[in-house]
């Protein structure tokens, strides 16, 4: 389950890419498909917070099961993590996520982006359909059906594995599912703001967390599968 909802965070921090505003908060409520019964009741309720400014980021995950904070203040990236009275945090310098990022190009594949004449609205904006098809390192296709709009152009840009699976898309993803394994996660923004965000909620507050490394993350997120 901490596997599943990291890695969708992880794909998530594309959203810190939307331009033109400079800084605010998208809410997304998250809700987990075809998940055992017991992972469904810990999934319950669950939202999703990206806050950005600049090019600073924060998401904030809470739910019954886990807290969880991810924090990029442009020199580093923060991950925060509170589970069963456990807490711990890690933390990656950007020129190390990003050199990261660059490696995983020779194993990824460009998107194929399929736009569709279905239209919605999300969250008070206009949205239009769109499925974006890629294939993994090992050669698997994953799709992945978007609802974006316009109304809040998007660039793209982020630093974090996933991140391209977004790359080119015509607007900002207001709604979109994810496949994790055999589970599904999908997430709907619920709430836009464009309110000023002040430049302390990028600030990591480690006070009674134990760091790790990234390794000692990855070993205990694959043993809680």
């Amino acid at each position: 389950m901490k596997k599943i909802i990291l890695s969708a965070a992880i794909l998530i921090t594309s959203l810190a890419g939307i331009s033109q505003i400079k800084e605010g908060k998208i809410t997304y409520n998250v809700v987990g498909e075809g998940l055992p019964p017991e992972m469904a009741a810990s999934m319950d309720g669950t939202e999703q917070i990206v806050t950005f400014k600049g090019n600073k980021s924060r998401i904030d995950i809470e739910n019954a099961f886990l807290n969880m904070s991810i924090i990029n203040d442009e020199k580093k990236v923060t991950v925060l993590t509170e589970q069963m009275g456990q807490k711990s945090y890690t933390e990656a310098k950007i020129e190390d996520v990003k050199k990261k990022e660059e490696e995983n190009k020779a194993t990824e594949t460009q998107a194929v982006i399929e736009y569709k004449d279905e239209t919605k609205k999300i969250a008070g904006y206009d949205c239009k359909k769109a499925v974006i098809k890629s294939k993994d390192e090992k050669g698997e296709e994953n799709v992945t059906v978007v609802w974006h709009t316009d109304q809040l152009p998007y660039s793209g840009q982020g630093a974090a594995r996933g991140v391209n699976k977004f790359k080119g898309l015509k607007g900002a993803p207001l709604e979109y599912e994810a496949k994790f394994g055999p589970f599904n996660m999908k997430f709907t923004a619920t709430a836009v703001s464009k309110d000023p965000v002040a430049d302390s909620k990028f600030v990591p507050n480690t006070d009674g967390y134990i760091k790790k490394s990234i390794d000692e993350i990855k070993k205990e997120a694959n043993s809680a599968k």
